[in-house]
């Protein structure tokens, strides 16, 4: 990254780590007045090819272009936005002076929780901006599919279920609960009973999405009648949602399900912090840069994304909760489907597309008396 800027004239660039192997670079484009700071964000790690190598049609760590289409581990999720962005800034370098600031924000750690890229920005090195975007990739089943101005946040918990352990050639004889049994009958249950209540988002019509038994684990071996057994559960949540109502409510339901089956014995652990609540964002669809990019979609794209709320998880709440930046969590090149699996791609065009818009967008935003005056 250090040397694709360096060889595009943009210079001062900034390495900033609280862990050397975590290298987050921060490159600012300095207005000549007073004005806004705008902060455009991509993460430059990845999720693990993993097992799923085998099912690759090419080398995933080498990047590989098919019927218009760049191949590659991370291509949508997310280096396309990493070099859309820094040619962004070579193309402002180019024009008139600008009255604010475009900062890029080139993070480390996304995938892994953003401890050493997005948090450590927003908290110990004290990152400020008046606005910002996340070049996320936002299609679901297209390019260019969604603006999504908020995203859900996640809630992750575990259920441990408690039986009786014992030698298993006597759990015929004696009083005995398998925990295993247990576990898979409240799961089955959860599935079909457990709502959760909250308030329609009119650019969230999905609503909430639970995933059960993301981790499953229960019984020693055999020989040992299962005495603990335990599921962790993934919840999307929706903005206006917070942590207390949610936790309440799983609560009172396996209250209800042990008061239904006196024989169940539960206990509802949250154990593994930040995942056990990321709050969810959005910003107000008025902010200037919402209007910016429907403008220049209008002006590259022909029509201007609907609004929406991104269905995953980003860096957003980091940057907009901890550092106060309203930040849109995702709009950029390619389609968060492809993401963390075999053969993720990105349109070859769509990233000159994605640049391009985010130039116009910046050069609106900076180029704006009326931003400056704000901002001032």
């Amino acid at each position: 990254i250090l040397d694709k800027l360096e060889r595009l004239g943009i210079e001062g660039a900034e390495v900033a780590s609280e862990l050397p192997q975590r290298p987050n670079v921060l490159v600012r484009l300095r207005g000549t007045g007073p004005g806004p700071t705008l902060l455009y964000i991509a993460h430059t790690d990845t999720k693990p090819v993993g097992g799923a190598r085998a099912q690759w049609d090419s080398d995933p760590f080498v990047p590989t272009i098919r019927d218009g289409r760049l191949y590659g581990v991370g291509s949508a999720d997310m280096k396309a936005a990493v070099a859309a962005f820094i040619y962004c800034a070579a193309a402002l370098k180019q024009i008139e002076p600008m009255h604010g600031d475009l900062l890029l924000a080139l993070v480390a750690d996304e995938e892994g929780g953003g401890r050493f890229g997005a948090h450590f920005l927003s908290t110990a090195y004290g990152l400020k901006a008046d606005m910002a975007l996340i070049g996320e990739p936002p299609g679901i089943t297209r390019e260019w599919e969604y603006m999504h101005i908020g995203c859900r946040g996640v809630c992750c918990f575990t259920i441990g279920v408690h039986g009786t352990q014992m030698h298993s050639s006597l759990s015929d004889r004696f009083p005995s609960v398998n925990a295993s049994i247990k576990m898979a009958e409240l799961m089955l249950r959860m599935q079909r009973e457990l709502k959760l209540t909250y308030a329609p988002h009119p650019f969230c019509p999905g609503g909430v999405t639970m995933n059960l038994g993301v981790k499953v684990k229960g019984g020693v071996y055999y020989g040992v009648y299962p005495g603990y057994a335990e599921f962790s559960t993934d919840i999307r949540v929706i903005p206006g949602m917070e942590q207390d109502r949610v936790a309440k409510e799983i609560q009172a339901f396996l209250q209800q399900c042990q008061r239904d089956d006196p024989s169940l014995k539960v206990d509802l652990q949250f154990r593994e912090p930040p995942a056990d609540w990321i709050a969810p964002t959005e910003v107000d669809p008025g902010l200037p840069l919402v209007g910016a990019l429907g403008d220049a979609c209008q002006e590259v794209l022909g029509f201007r994304p609907p609004l929406s709320i991104y269905p995953a998880g980003t860096d957003s709440p980091k940057f907009q909760l901890l550092a106060g930046i309203p930040t849109i969590p995702s709009f950029g090149a390619g389609l968060i489907s492809v993401a963390h699996g075999p053969n993720e791609w990105v349109g070859t065009e769509t990233i000159v597309e994605a640049c391009k818009i985010y130039a116009l967008a910046a050069h609106r935003i900076l180029s704006s008396p009326a931003n400056a005056e704000a901002a001032a």
